[in-house]
């Protein structure tokens, strides 16, 4: 019996699923699967299916319900060869209402605790992974919830064929990825328009198929991206999708050539960027055992949340791979971003050799963000760098047969923590720490800061305590930096500024940053958002709802901003607070340094400088301090 689902996509092309173990449980290390050695007869080559939706709930075709989250896939449609032993999918989620993640998996074998796709709440989110298929030639999908709450899309377009050896469909990796495309040097790309991209130099023009990432940038609207051989008709299919506008979206995936290259399709006007990490033979290469498809069990060989040190700021992590009783030339597999500090991109290489100035990922700052991908691999396995940081896992799908890459650089992979180098610009809230000797309470960074009384933020500033001068303010504080002193800049200012003042000088605060080589502002909201925040003869006025809009909305529209909610933890601990719900008394003081330091580290996807409470285990990304409850300063600090 089929049944109509509702809003939720995914696209089918390779061959085992890419898989996302135990992102929402972190009570304990994930289990890594066994990995499967395999024989000859388990080796299979590449075949090309023109892009073609396998099953769409929307329009009741292709799904077979098994329960509400459960359903069955039959790939004996589009043209998808009898004897395929797998299938090439990637995963689009549409506008859930809640978080949540989903799995492809063989039909008739037991479900494997993992995932091919993480989402939130009103994401619209796409995934390549490799399927194998089960003995019934279907596929299963499995999600979070109920497909009540999502339509799910299918799109085939390749399948792997079982041989030991071949002339076409072997995967020839790129030693070093390349960048085919970046159209954010010209104009950008009008909804509506194909782009064709050329095959890489060096590649034969009857090669059958790139591996390659796609990457949606400065988009202005949501929308999607097709890819298709070159000179043919488009498919109803998709491989990337975004839901709002200003965003970073990447999706990888194999797409079939012909000698003009494939043809790149948007629906929404967006900046593209793709790049290409190898290739698949035609029929003009000799006949080789090289470059066969290997799939294995799901298998998770990296989960830096249970490590001392997620993957810091411009730094690289290596991942070895298991001994499976061959040589690999490249890996599939998925890798996830875990909630990130800053938005931010991967690049996957082999170990051991130079980096390209390629991409092979995008998270967005505190997402899930899961990423199909096929890299070279060396002896020492596959490296990943972060250029903001963030925790990763690493599930191998499966391998490319061959002789791994040469290292070129035997020197070990850097991952020191980066530092942050850090300027406080604040007024008489921010120069509590000042006044209560909270320094020690500064850590995990360089921080200088710089408060002064009655400091406003582009407007001339008004007397304080420390004379009669009035302090510079914000904006003429940040002129006045050398350029690239400082990465960060941490903003609490403001009180004595009215709303369309705090509205109007956000955007000239950012200039600024930016004109000083910051690369990300970090805002704290206001203390006495709402009347009740705090009492006393004060209470009714100075209410700064107003400008906390103004400040979560500036964040909302831009990368390089952080709204950090300093309001919500002082309405929870009003006794750090003087009667005007404002200024620090001493648990204040250190509290509010302490809450700094974790914003910092938290954007700079490192661990937080002191546990949440004593006694805690100090594992991943520090969080959002803003929300979490206010720490204990006494116990923490000794106070």
């Amino acid at each position: 019996m089929e049944r109509m689902f509702t809003r939720l996509t995914v696209t089918v092309a390779l061959a085992t699923t890419i898989f996302t173990v135990g992102l929402h449980d972190r009570s304990a290390p994930a289990t890594t699967s066994p990995v499967a050695h395999a024989a000859a007869a388990d080796t299979s080559a590449y075949v090309p299916v023109v892009p073609c939706r396998l099953a769409d709930t929307r329009r009741e075709l292709g799904f077979v319900t098994i329960d509400d989250s459960t359903a069955k896939i039959s790939t004996q449609a589009c043209g998808i060869p009898d004897t395929a032993t797998s299938v090439v999918v990637s995963s689009t989620v549409v506008d859930p209402s809640d978080r949540g993640w989903l799995v492809a998996y063989p039909s008739g074998r037991d479900r494997q605790t993992a995932a091919t796709l993480n989402w939130n709440a009103g994401d619209t989110r796409a995934n390549t992974a490799t399927v194998a298929i089960g003995d019934d030639r279907h596929i299963a999908v499995h999600r979070t919830g109920s497909f009540g709450d999502g339509a799910v899309i299918v799109d085939v377009v390749g399948a792997f064929v079982p041989t030991t050896s071949a002339t076409a469909g072997r995967f020839v990796p790129e030693p070093t990825s390349r960048r085919l495309l970046d159209t954010r040097s010209g104009e950008r790309p009008t909804a509506g328009s194909t782009l064709t991209v050329a095959l890489p130099d060096g590649v034969p023009a009857d090669t059958t198929a790139l591996a390659v990432n796609i990457t949606a940038v400065r988009n202005v609207d949501g929308g999607f991206v097709s890819v298709y051989p070159a000179g043919s008709d488009r498919p109803d299919t998709s491989v990337l999708n975004t839901d709002r506008a200003g965003q970073f979206r990447a999706a990888a995936t194999i797409v079939p050539v012909t000698a003009a290259g494939f043809d790149v399709y948007v629906s929404a006007d967006t900046h593209l960027i793709v790049d290409v990490t190898g290739s698949f033979t035609g029929e003009s290469a000799p006949v080789s055992a090289d470059g066969l498809f290997v799939p294995t069990n799901p298998s998770r060989l990296l989960d830096t949340r249970f490590r001392p040190d997620p993957v810091h700021r411009r730094g690289t992590i290596e991942v070895s791979l298991p001994s499976l009783g061959a040589d690999i030339a490249a890996a599939a597999y998925s890798v996830t971003m875990i909630a990130p500090g800053a938005n931010g991109y991967l690049t996957a290489h082999a170990a051991g050799t130079t980096r390209g100035a390629t991409s092979s990922g995008y998270g967005e700052r505190g997402d899930l963000t899961a990423q199909f991908g096929i890299t070279a691999a060396s002896s020492r396995g596959v490296s990943i760098y972060a250029d903001t940081g963030s925790e990763l896992t690493f599930d191998l799908l499966g391998y490319f047969t061959g002789t791994p890459a040469r290292i070129t650089e035997p020197g070990v992979a850097s991952n020191v923590i980066d530092r942050q180098r850090v300027i406080a610009i604040g007024d008489s809230s921010l120069a509590g720490i000042d006044r209560n000797r909270a320094w020690a309470q500064l850590r995990g960074a360089d921080i200088d800061l710089r408060a002064r009384s009655c400091r406003r933020l582009v407007r001339p500033s008004c007397t304080g305590r420390e004379g009669p001068i009035p302090p510079p303010n914000a904006l003429q504080e940040l002129q006045s930096l050398a350029f690239g002193s400082f990465d960060i800049a941490v903003i609490m200012a403001g009180y004595n500024d009215g709303p369309s003042n705090v509205a109007g000088g956000i955007p000239l605060i950012l200039e600024a940053a930016r004109a000083k080589g910051i690369s990300h502002v970090i805002w704290l909201t206001h203390s006495r958002e709402f009347a009740f925040d705090k009492g006393g003869s004060l209470a009714g006025k100075q209410i700064y709802a107003a400008h906390n809009a103004a400040i979560r909305e500036a964040a909302s529209r831009n990368a390089d901003m952080t709204a950090v909610e300093w309001s919500a933890v002082a309405r929870q601990a009003p006794f750090w607070l003087y009667a005007d719900g404002i200024h620090l008394d001493t648990y204040g003081g250190h509290g509010a340094a302490d809450f700094i330091s974790r914003a910092v580290t938290h954007v700079a996807g490192q661990r937080c400088p002191v546990p949440q409470f004593p006694g805690a285990v100090n594992f991943g990304v520090c969080p959002d301090p803003g929300t979490q409850p206010p720490v204990d300063v006494a116990g923490l600090y000794g106070l």
